[in-house]
């Protein structure tokens, strides 16, 4: 049964003359009562379908955010050493026996330094994270990865960059995800290469990193020291990881 009145062509016949019979344009155009029933009831139908699609779609998007930050969380909380370099004991030592003092502590490094080149372009990656899996993911770009990844890859892990192209100018940048505040990340570096800070005061540099900034003599040689640090946020937009995570930059550079 259609669920419309089918069209039917009726026609008055005066003489020779035909005319179209306009009864049917006064019919109602209501459907009959049986099939409005058969509509709502298609109606009711697809609501409870959409209803139950839309559900379980917003249940899986909430359980993969779960699971995601249940993932970044356990990321973050194993246990792991960033271990330092202490730039002041570096100073003096050519390139190849800064690789070999950091092979001496058995540290997993992964090497970045471009074939020639003089200097060193290092990362020190966390000891539960191979240099493939390092490889992959900094071939992937870290502002590309999951909060779960970064936090995989950042906690426990620096980079250490050596330049001799004109002075020696010494750096290493990390991820401090248990400092509270940017003071805090910056005291926590400066006690952990062993500057002398008194007399020193915190700054506000022109882009807004926050820093503090000293002199120390190596083997009669001045060097000046630079501790900053900012927001990881502003380093690698990564959803998902702490708000009060800081990127630290340590340097030492011969005057």
């Amino acid at each position: 049964m259609s669920l419309f009145h089918r069209h039917t062509d009726y026609s008055i016949e005066q003489g020779n003359i035909r005319y179209m019979d306009g009864s049917s344009l006064l019919r109602p155009m209501d459907m009959p009562r049986s099939q409005q029933i058969v509509m709502t009831v298609f109606v009711v139908i697809a609501v409870i379908i959409g209803v139950r699609l839309a559900a379980g779609a917003i249940t899986a998007v909430n359980d993969s955010n779960a699971q995601s930050q249940a993932s970044v969380e356990e990321n973050l909380s194993r246990t792991v050493s960033y271990n330092l370099p202490v730039l002041t004991q570096m100073a003096d030592m050519d390139d190849q026996a800064i690789l070999d003092s950091l092979a001496a502590a058995g540290y997993t490094v992964y090497n970045q330094t471009a074939e020639g080149t003089a200097g060193l372009d290092l990362v020190k990656l966390p000891d539960d994270v191979t240099v493939a899996d390092a490889a992959a993911m900094y071939a992937k770009g870290v502002g590309s990865l999951s909060a779960s990844q970064a936090a995989l890859l950042l906690n426990g892990s620096w980079t250490l960059t050596v330049d001799r192209s004109d002075t020696l100018t010494m750096a290493v940048k990390y991820a401090d995800f248990s400092s509270s505040t940017l003071e805090a990340a910056i005291q926590a570096a400066i006690a952990a290469e062993g500057f002398e800070s008194s007399g020193t005061s915190m700054d506000t540099d022109e882009v807004g990193n926050t820093f503090q900034t000293g002199t120390v003599d190596i083997d009669d040689v001045t060097y000046t020291w630079r501790v900053s640090a900012a927001p990881l946020s502003d380093k690698y937009d990564i959803k998902g990881l702490p708000s009060t995570a800081a990127y630290v930059g340590i340097r030492l550079t011969a005057m």
